[in-house]
């Protein structure tokens, strides 16, 4: 008998892409007062296969807290594009440059990052406590967000945006 993958699209809430801002510069970018990510590093393999143009989007900042960015959701939004085979030539906002070399993938994305990030210890208050990220915060990207755990998490996020190239003002994830 086959064994039954964690992560299949038929139960698929939203992709979760992390940042370690001890690896990535996201202080430097929110500094800039850039308020969008268009692109994000991903790892090969049966999960970014799975991933879609117009698929809901959480953006998570890991990490202890330095340079005040609390470790939750800071951002919503939604796949442009399938993720393509990608390898950085310059070091844009990492850290270092043996950071960028690991990147191999890529997905391009549209997602706003928030006004008011929403912790991980606000999430725990609100007894949302099981979320991937939560429990192996060390997994490489996507992670993967259950549509009955975003459902959990919708009471405490702003509204999200209409995928790119549909015509309504506001939309529920699936």
């Amino acid at each position: 008998m086959a064994q039954q993958r964690a992560v299949e699209r038929s139960r698929l809430g939203a992709w979760l892409l992390k940042c370690n801002p001890e690896l990535w510069d996201l202080r430097g970018l929110l500094d800039s007062g850039q308020d969008r990510l268009t692109s994000w590093a991903v790892q090969p393999g049966y999960r970014s296969r799975l991933v879609a143009p117009g698929d809901p989007v959480l953006f998570w900042v890991s990490g202890g807290g330095r340079q005040g960015l609390q470790r939750g959701i800071w951002g919503l939004g939604h796949t442009t594009a399938e993720v393509e085979p990608w390898a950085e030539t310059e070091q844009g906002r990492w850290r270092s440059a043996s950071a960028s070399h690991g990147v191999r993938a890529r997905v391009e994305i549209d997602v706003r990052l928030l006004d008011q990030p929403v912790s991980d210890d606000e999430l725990r208050a609100a007894g949302i406590d099981g979320l991937e990220v939560q429990r192996q915060p060390f997994m490489a990207n996507p992670s993967f967000v259950t549509s009955d755990q975003l459902a959990a998490l919708r009471p405490l996020l702003p509204p999200w945006t209409e995928p790119p190239g549909t015509t309504a003002h506001e939309e529920e994830p699936r």
